[in-house]
């Protein structure tokens, strides 16, 4: 497949006109206009992006309706506060996600992770949003252990009078876990702790550890703990009530992943400054949007409205389009992979009439998936 004549955003902060070439579901070459022999597909005045790259999200967690389980979310796991054994990965219904149809809005890549309502949830995985069988759809698996220390914790456990029901003991069994991981050694005269062995990766460096925080106070009781491991590798998950004051992200470059609300009037999701997202940037600190972590249709579209929300702040699109692709694909592990335009990535790329980040009129002309157009402008949406 050969896409002549557009204008290509790379993801990376460059614009130009190119043609593109796409070999065996991958970027095959990147070139000039008309230095590619064969007659292609013209798409003069049109826009390629790369395609979205969401990294925190429960995007296929459900059953589609024709399943035993419509309503699963089995990515939320409530018999116990600390799971940190669970694979994500198992998490993922390929059928669920295609009935979303997520391309049709941009977003191509999706990290899917467990729910903020364990202090220990599991770990993360990365799949294509169009297809059956996720063990073809899984980009990547094991990326991150995936913690929380927001609110929804002490609700979805205190409301039956169980721990934790407070931030005492949030906080406390935190740092407990960790040290308990730290100082854990396998014996083979005792049965494996498989809670310890998973957060000894994280302790030990293998394994980020993404902690979704409400509150910059919440977000600093997590730096304080962690801080004690030299090895371990922290993200921040949502960024709300940041302000960019907060040398210590700065001084240790502690990337932020900014995620929007995942319930209507989320307080805390209320507390999210842009402009100190953009802050963040000017001082080094590594930055990434995502949307809304539940799957409810409206979501498809959180990593656009974001990246026009920050365009309000600084009309650069080669600025805020790496927020959206890239820089998600970098803390995913996945820069090797998807999230940019570059020789040798996944063709995953979307066609558009005009750049979105600049026009409220610009609307996806092809989405394609490892080359494979997985919607096509005038295609009905299954899910409105």
């Amino acid at each position: 497949m050969l896409l002549k004549n557009a204008t290509v955003h790379d993801g990376l902060g460059r614009a130009a006109v190119l043609d593109i070439l796409v070999e065996e579901g991958k970027i095959a070459r990147v070139a000039q206009p008309g230095s590619l022999p064969g007659e292609g597909i013209d798409l003069t005045g049109k826009h390629i992006l790369p395609g979205f790259v969401q990294p925190i999200s429960a995007w296929g967690v459900n059953g589609t309706a024709f399943e035993i389980r419509p309503s699963s979310n089995d990515n939320d796991e409530h018999s116990d506060p600390i799971t940190p054994e669970l694979d994500g990965f198992y998490a993922f219904n390929g059928r669920a996600a295609t009935a979303q149809q997520l391309g049709a809005f941009g977003l191509i890549t999706a990290g899917v992770a467990p729910s903020d309502n364990n202090l220990f949830g599991g770990t993360l995985a990365a799949f294509h949003v169009d297809g059956v069988n996720p063990y073809k759809l899984c980009l990547r698996r094991d990326i991150a252990m995936m913690a929380s220390v927001m609110p929804s914790l002490k609700r979805v456990y205190g409301k039956n009078q169980k721990a934790p029901m407070t931030r005492m003991w949030i906080f406390t069994q935190l740092a407990d876990q960790l040290r308990k991981a730290s100082e854990y050694k396998a014996d083979a005269d005792k049965p494996a702790d498989a809670k310890l062995q998973a957060l000894k990766r994280v302790v030990d460096g293998e394994l980020p550890l993404f902690v979704a925080a409400d509150s910059a106070l919440a977000a600093r009781h997590v730096w304080e703990i962690v801080s004690r491991y030299p090895c371990l590798r922290l993200v921040l998950v949502n960024g709300f009530g940041l302000t960019s004051e907060e040398d210590y992200i700065v001084e240790h470059k502690i990337p932020v992943i900014f995620r929007t609300a995942s319930a209507v009037m989320d307080k805390a999701a209320m507390t999210l400054d842009l402009q100190a997202m953009l802050r963040f940037m000017e001082r080094g600190v590594p930055v990434a949007f995502s949307g809304e972590c539940s799957n409810y249709f409206g979501a498809r579209e959180d990593m656009l409205w974001n990246g026009l929300e920050l365009m309000r702040l600084t009309h650069d699109a080669e600025k805020v389009l790496p927020l959206l692709t890239s820089a998600p694909a970098e803390l995913l592990g996945l820069s090797n992979v998807t999230g940019s335009i570059r020789e040798g990535l996944q063709a995953d790329l979307v066609v558009w009439s005009g750049n979105p980040l600049e026009s409220w009129e610009a609307r996806v002309v092809t989405a394609y998936q490892a080359g494979e157009a997985i919607y096509r402008e005038g295609d009905a949406l299954r899910c409105m």
